[in-house]
């Protein structure tokens, strides 16, 4: 790993929703080229967690460091561009537009349009499915497609962090696989990763390092492969 400073730092963050706190003084951080994971149950505050580091969700207190600079309170567009991208839960992908219309919604803050078609060719690349659907509206697309069009629709912004809220829900396992070997490959070539991921199992094996979530607070924190083998873990969140 890199000695370089955090490239994401939370530090004591609250948030939540009416007369509902949500997140009680969480912290964690990721360093530059790790997959960190937040793993957790439902209504565990996962989301919420990505929601408020993206700028989509206000903190109520705490504060969050993004690439040295306090980003607690930026609105989401200029965080993207600042370099922080987000794959939503439940891909929330634009299903009247086209897969490349999509793609090309990605790179929103770019005006390099040599750079943003040699990106597109890229997310073909990455996902050969999305080149043939490319003129399809992505309310067409498959469960496992439109998690593909979003994950390659965060990257056309090209991040420094990508943010994945559960990219395997509802997704048969073969896709699951593909999916995670896609995030692997993104961080061999250097992407840093905050992955939120209800496949405890699955998330553990791809991170660095995980979070254990619970009703807001960070309960447990390890490298990845002390969690996955860590009893308790097993017992609360691998079925075992």
């Amino acid at each position: 790993m890199s000695t370089a400073p955090p490239l994401l730092v939370v530090d004591n963050l609250e948030a939540g929703y009416g007369q509902i706190n949500v997140l009680h003084r969480l912290s964690l951080t990721v360093n530059q080229g790790e997959i960190v994971t937040i793993i957790g149950a439902n209504g565990a505050g996962k989301t919420t967690t990505l929601m408020c580091i993206s700028g989509v969700v206000k903190t109520r207190a705490g504060n969050i460091t993004f690439d040295g600079q306090s980003i607690t309170g930026v609105p989401a567009h200029s965080v993207v561009r600042l370099g922080l991208s987000q794959s939503p839960e439940g891909r929330k992908i634009f299903p009247r537009l086209t897969v490349r219309e999509n793609l090309e919604m990605g790179a929103f803050t770019r005006r390099d349009h040599d750079g943003m078609r040699a990106d597109i060719q890229k997310a073909y690349t990455m996902f050969p499915i999305l080149e043939k659907r490319q003129s399809q509206p992505g309310g067409l697309l498959s469960g496992g497609e439109q998690q593909m069009l979003a994950i390659a629709r965060a990257l056309m912004s090209r991040p420094k962090l990508l943010l994945l809220d559960e990219p395997s829900l509802g997704l048969a396992p073969q896709i699951v696989v593909q999916i995670f070997d896609v995030i692997r490959e993104l961080n061999k070539q250097g992407m840093s990763v905050l992955l939120v991921e209800q496949n405890a199992r699955m998330a553990l094996k791809v991170a660095h390092r995980g979070y254990v979530l619970e009703t807001g607070r960070i309960t447990f924190t390890d490298k990845a492969d002390v969690l996955l083998h860590d009893p308790r873990i097993r017992q609360a969140y691998l079925g075992e």
